[in-house]
């Protein structure tokens, strides 16, 4: 007559795992968070948002662009041949560009920015640019400060009640 001895290293795996699994179990009560009394919930602000799309001429490349504005928080632009050529993000505290294909690469404050373009730049001076009425022509004057040639002119202008950003500045 023969025995069949199972391996003892996985029973003992198998049991280790069960009695882990076993001990997980929480006999502790939860307190749950007394009852207040309604408070009205604080008034939502409402920021004004906006999308612009665009052509321009950067550089002598004739491109496609899409800027989406958050009033008083975020400005955002895209521009694209094909591909996307660069992207640029405003909050009021930096600036982000970065645009690989005229290797030109940027990131700081409004001190910077102001020392590079030779000009006072604020995130709200930005903000008025964006949404003047001769915005083509402010644009292109702040991106000749710059050393950037450009023309450019507004195709669209939409105000939106939702608003995505689709990268998170790293």
């Amino acid at each position: 007559m023969r025995t069949t001895t199972l391996p003892l290293r996985p029973l003992l795996t198998v049991l280790a795992a069960m009695l882990l699994l076993a001990s997980c179990h929480s006999t502790k009560e939860v307190a749950l968070p007394e009852p207040t009394p309604h408070q009205p919930a604080p008034p939502v602000v409402q920021h004004e948002k906006s999308v612009m799309n665009f052509t321009a001429t950067v550089e002598g490349i004739g491109v496609n662009g899409q800027m989406r504005m958050a009033y008083d928080s975020v400005i955002w632009v895209s521009v694209t041949k094909l591909v996307e050529l660069g992207r640029a993000m405003a909050t009021p505290d930096s600036v982000w560009v970065n645009a690989p294909l005229l290797d030109k690469h940027f990131k700081g404050d409004y001190a910077d920015l102001s020392r590079r373009a030779k000009r006072t730049v604020t995130f709200e001076t930005l903000q008025e640019i964006a949404t003047s009425d001769n915005a083509e022509e402010l644009i292109v004057a702040l991106a000749n400060s710059l050393g950037i040639n450009a023309t450019v002119r507004l195709n669209q202008r939409r105000r939106v009640e939702r608003i995505s950003f689709p990268f998170v500045k790293p």
